[in-house]
């Protein structure tokens, strides 16, 4: 009786055995190292996500400036006058952050009248704006349009509309220009290059800053099928 209690008890005893210290620091180990993985894994997720983002976003940006500034450069065209010289020419100004030049243009209407614009990127509020100054019929002559003139960089008339077509540009140079056999002109065009402009090369660079990863560079070249080929000299 005495033995078969003793052995009960060492049987009793053998079941209370638990874990020892190295099996303990093995778990830990084991824990610790798939909570160091699923947290890396977490982390690289919302940051591919954050930078998919903005990314999308800068592209966004982007691409609606690129659309409206290759819309209205395709457009652009000498501006013809009523005593049958020389029309104006389609560029009034144009330097590498910005352009003021005639378009046929107008989606108010069904008339084709022409507009006179002028894109400009703003350096300091990082900002690509379109003006818009509507013409004014020469009496005697619905055909033709008179607008305000000017070689400057800046028109003081009221223009007829301003919107701003992107933001957060941090490009510092938006336009280059070409003349029909494809050579660069300078980078402000002068007057008596001004009726040389054939091509506009566009590169629009959308992101928080200079150095930022996620920014965005879009870049064409809008030719200029409106313009006589026969007006440069």
């Amino acid at each position: 009786m005495i033995v078969r209690t003793q052995r009960s008890l060492a049987r009793f005893r053998a079941g209370e055995d638990g874990l020892t210290l190295v099996e303990l620091l093995v778990a830990m180990s084991l824990s610790l190292l798939v909570l160091t993985i699923a947290g890396s894994f977490l982390i690289s997720s919302q940051k591919a996500s954050v930078t998919a983002r903005s990314v999308s976003q800068n592209t966004r940006s982007a691409s609606v400036a690129m659309n409206e500034i290759g819309r209205v450069l395709r457009a652009a065209t000498d501006n013809p006058v009523p005593t049958g010289d020389d029309p104006q020419y389609a560029f009034q100004y144009a330097s590498p952050t910005s352009i003021r030049f005639f378009a046929y243009v107008n989606l108010d209407s069904t008339l084709s009248q022409p507009v006179e614009v002028q894109l400009t990127l703003d350096p300091t509020t990082k900002r690509i704006t379109e003006t818009k100054w509507s013409g004014t019929a020469v009496a005697g002559n619905s055909s033709y349009y008179a607008f305000p003139l000017s070689n400057a960089a800046t028109l003081s008339n009221t223009p007829t509309s301003t919107r701003v077509l992107a933001t957060s540009v941090v490009s510092t140079s938006l336009f280059t220009f070409a003349d029909a056999s494809g050579a660069a002109l300078p980078a402000t065009v002068g007057a008596v290059d001004i009726p040389n402009i054939r091509s506009v090369g566009v590169s629009v660079t959308v992101g928080s800053s200079a150095t930022d990863k996620n920014a965005v560079t879009l870049a064409n070249t809008a030719s200029l099928p409106n313009i006589v080929m026969g007006a440069s000299s």
